[in-house]
């Protein structure tokens, strides 16, 4: 078994020991992808359910992909971490189908020097326009500017609040509080969420100690029917519609819950005071991934022991059953959602099966009736 404080160690082992670069094709053509043959579930609950709905948007042959975010103008960005050989960290999946490195190729290559973007996980897009990135390599956020292709700002969280085991996973920015806003990052092997006030700099953790926020050692996750050595503490996390609410799940326990954001962005309370604020917003049968939420402040998690991405809604109690959007025997690994234009996008990863994964992993999308916060 990987321990928590391995799990850093466990998802980035390639940005150190690989110095090849894949292709990283992609395959957005349709009559092609129809006729690819895709991995599916080998047992568990997806294996044998195949749903018409779902849609390839994208293959790619040679990389792992992991985050996905979409502009309000309908833009999709993706991230693919270094845990198998990359060229580029993040990029852009054009309209004509191909992958445009962000903010531009030469930023994710050994000639960039310490301003080398190294493993980009974690993405959002602000109220603003401006993509940000997540590098999990080196725990820094970075603020691009999408007009000028060019990373505007940076910042770091303190050794004392990375402390002695950190993975960067997710993000959130929310520009309505202080001078210029506060990034959440939530933190897979240390646990909790960083907060960074982006108007100073200054940053902290909170969470880390709460149950709530790591692993439930008395989990014992199944994917296609087999136990998962991974374990990994506070993993995705989304924010409400008002700002208000902060949503958060562990990678290791089956449950969702949520966090006053104020309480996580006050410097003089307390982490007790902070832990008052948690709710559970409800108990599932599967652990997920990472997580979203919609302009109707419905939060959807990626629950890859199921195959399958539920909708929950915060107040209908913690033993509602939710509501599966889509299982399928494709979602092998389903690590991130996003909405845009009627439709929740996906990307799968394989991530249970280690060294066995069987290309392509893939884009998809499944006509959702809900739309993204902020989109018209």
């Amino acid at each position: 078994m990987i321990s928590a404080r391995n799990v850093a160690t466990f998802i980035a082992v390639a940005l150190f020991v690989r110095a090849s670069y894949a292709q990283h094709r992609v395959v957005a053509d349709r009559a092609i992808m129809d006729k690819t043959e895709l991995p599916k579930a080998i047992a568990g609950p997806g294996a044998g359910k195949h749903n018409e709905k779902l849609e390839i948007v994208a293959l790619f042959p040679d990389t792992m992909l992991a985050g996905v975010v979409t502009t309000r103008e309908g833009r999709i960005f993706l991230s693919f971490p270094r845990w198998n050989p990359v060229e580029f960290s993040a990029a852009e999946l054009t309209k004509a189908g191909t992958l445009e490195p962000v903010p531009n190729r030469e930023q994710h290559q050994p000639v960039a020097g310490d301003k080398r973007l190294i493993s980009i996980q974690g993405l959002d897009v602000d109220a603003k326009g401006r993509l940000w990135l997540l590098d999990a390599g080196n725990a820094t956020l970075h603020c691009v500017d999408l007009a000028s292709k060019q990373i505007i700002k940076s910042w770091r969280p303190s050794n004392e609040t990375l402390g002695d085991s950190t993975y960067a996973n997710d993000v959130r920015i929310d520009l309505r509080r202080g001078t210029d806003g506060f990034a959440f990052i939530s933190d897979t092997a240390g646990a909790g969420v960083i907060v960074i006030d982006l108007a100073t700099g200054q940053n902290w953790r909170r969470l880390s100690k709460s149950p709530s926020a790591r692993i439930d050692e008395t989990s014992d996750p199944r994917v296609e029917g087999a136990p998962l050595a991974m374990r990994g503490h506070t993993d995705g996390i989304a924010l409400s519609p008002d700002g208000k609410t902060l949503y958060y799940h562990g990678l290791s326990r089956r449950a969702l819950f949520s966090v006053s954001a104020a309480a996580l962005a006050e410097t003089n309370v307390t982490d007790e005071e902070v832990e008052a604020t948690i709710k559970k917003i409800a108990n599932k049968t599967s652990a997920s991934d990472g997580i979203g939420c919609d302009a109707e402040n419905r939060v959807y998690t990626t629950d890859y022991e199921d195959g399958a991405i539920r909708r929950w809604t915060p107040g209908a109690g913690e033993d509602q059953p939710g509501e599966i959007i889509i299982q399928d025997e494709r979602l092998l690994w389903p690590d991130a959602v996003a909405i845009h234009g009627g439709y929740l996008y996906i990307t799968t990863n394989q991530l249970n099966r280690g060294d066995k994964k069987t290309p392509p992993y893939g884009l998809f999308r499944v006509p959702v009736d809900a739309k993204g916060i902020g989109e018209k």
